[in-house]
């Protein structure tokens, strides 16, 4: 297996980190030499957990969009399955608890806020269920200053399921989480005015089919200064970025393996503060 790489470590290690990580599920960056056995230990950074890969619920709430006004204010834990039209926004303050929403064919467009607003919470799940498709979209102006995207939210989110999710970001971004952005199984097309996908702490897409048009950076990470965080990690999946600056744009380091990706940027089609590791074959033409 060889490796593109942008850094000083060796292709041997990049190979080794995918071949026992990546494609599992799990991916892995190195962490420090372990002076005692002469070699270099690796270990999880973004996981998928039990959580992340539900996409069925025995015992989801249902609740019909266009019955619920401007807005669908959610406060407990628990499954909710919404279908139908909003024009408004679903709203999440659940402090630290788990919520997972199931979209069942949604149409949500908010003028003055995000479509999904979690504005608290412990984990957001959103589920695209099977032969579904769904359409989220914001406005171009914002009545707060603080979320800044058309799925935002304060804590981690999971995207998964076998549908399929538009996100349209006319104000800033499609999507933008402050913790950790995660995507599998979905068929994801985002559309934005700034970021497409915007991961504080980092960014997983596993097993996915994604694209990405961007004004600004396509996929962004902007946590640093911790090596767990700041990491975009992109296996077994199918991936197309349009970007007005970067196509990918990590605060840490970039990894991509078993993969197709096409990645046009203006000023870069991949950036990263610390390491770039593109598996050979990966990129593609379009």
């Amino acid at each position: 297996m060889r490796f593109l790489k942008k850094n000083k470590a060796a292709a041997l290690l990049a190979a080794m980190v995918f071949l026992t990580g990546c494609l599992s599920g799990c991916s892995f960056l190195p962490e420090e030499s372990d002076a005692e056995s002469g070699g270099t230990s690796v270990k999880p950074v973004i996981e998928m957990t039990r959580e992340d890969l539900r996409t069925s619920s025995d015992n989801a709430k249902a609740i019909n969009l266009g019955t619920v006004g401007e807005e669908l204010l959610i406060t407990d834990a628990g499954d909710y399955r919404l279908s139908g039209e909003l024009k408004g926004s679903v709203t999440i303050q659940a402090e630290e608890q788990i919520v997972h929403l199931f979209l069942g064919g949604v149409n949500i467009k908010s003028v003055t806020a995000p479509a999904i607003n979690v504005e608290s919470a412990g984990k957001v799940i959103i589920t695209a269920e099977p032969g579904s498709e769904n359409s989220l979209a914001d406005g171009s102006k914002y009545i707060s200053d603080l979320p800044d995207g058309c799925i935002f939210s304060m804590c981690d989110v999971t995207l998964n399921g076998s549908g399929s999710l538009s996100v349209s970001g006319y104000y800033k971004d499609a999507i933008h989480t402050k913790d950790f952005l995660k995507i599998t199984g979905v068929t994801l097309f985002a559309r934005a005015k700034d970021d497409g996908l915007h991961g504080n702490d980092g960014i997983l897409i596993n097993g996915a089919d994604v694209s990405v048009e961007a004004e600004k950076n396509g996929i962004r990470t902007t946590k640093s200064g911790k090596v767990r965080k700041g990491n975009i990690e992109i296996t077994d999946s199918k991936l197309s970025v349009i970007a007005g600056e970067h196509a990918l744009n990590a605060s840490r380091s970039i990894y991509m393996a078993s993969s197709k990706a096409f990645l046009k940027g203006v000023m870069s089609n991949s950036k990263a503060e610390h390491d770039i590791y593109i598996e050979e074959g990966c990129l593609t033409n379009g």
